[in-house]
């Protein structure tokens, strides 16, 4: 593998990846940076992307541009990054634009703390409550689909999650 490694970079007129990682770094923090604006998280992104970039040297074809072979690792890993990110607030903001949340909780919503409280919460909910609340908000699937694994009516359904979206409202408001 080093070998290959070795000769790829080679092809690309380097001879260490560490020389691949100095000549590409500002370029990937860049993106990075632009997209998150956020400077630590730009270089958890950076650090990802040259992980990468190492295990998968040997797909890298000669036809293959380094800087575009690069690039397309970068904006990989930040479509994954913002999907995830989106994804966690989105799960937030349907349940309800639940306002007693500060922006600030939000942003932290990684912390296990609060997601051990979005889980104790969860778990008092009736059985098909939790159910369709997990399938609707982080599954994302749609009420026809819910219904179709639950065997309710589509209007039976959206009373589930409107009845467990507002006992999460309350719960939840208690608890923060």
């Amino acid at each position: 593998m080093e070998e290959e490694i070795q000769k790829i970079l080679a092809e690309n007129g380097l001879k260490s990846f560490e020389e691949l990682v100095e000549k590409y770094e500002r370029f990937v923090y860049g993106i990075a940076y632009r997209f998150l604006n956020n400077s630590q998280d730009a270089e958890d992104i950076t650090q990802e992307v040259f992980l990468i970039a190492f295990r998968k040297m040997k797909s890298l074809r000669n036809s293959d541009s380094l800087t575009n072979w690069i690039y397309k690792i970068t904006l990989n890993l930040l479509r994954k990054n913002l999907r995830e990110r989106y994804r966690k607030k989105h799960i937030l903001n349907r349940l309800g634009n639940v306002k007693f949340i500060l922006p600030s909780i939000i942003e932290e919503f990684n912390k296990e703390e609060i997601k051990e409280k979005i889980r104790v919460a969860l778990e008092r909910l009736s059985p098909m409550q939790k159910k369709v609340i997990e399938l609707k908000f982080f599954e994302g699937l749609k009420i026809k689909e819910i219904s179709e694994i639950t065997n309710c009516k589509e209007g039976t359904v959206k009373v589930h999650i409107f009845r467990g979206v507002n006992s999460l409202k309350k719960i939840l408001k208690n608890e923060m």
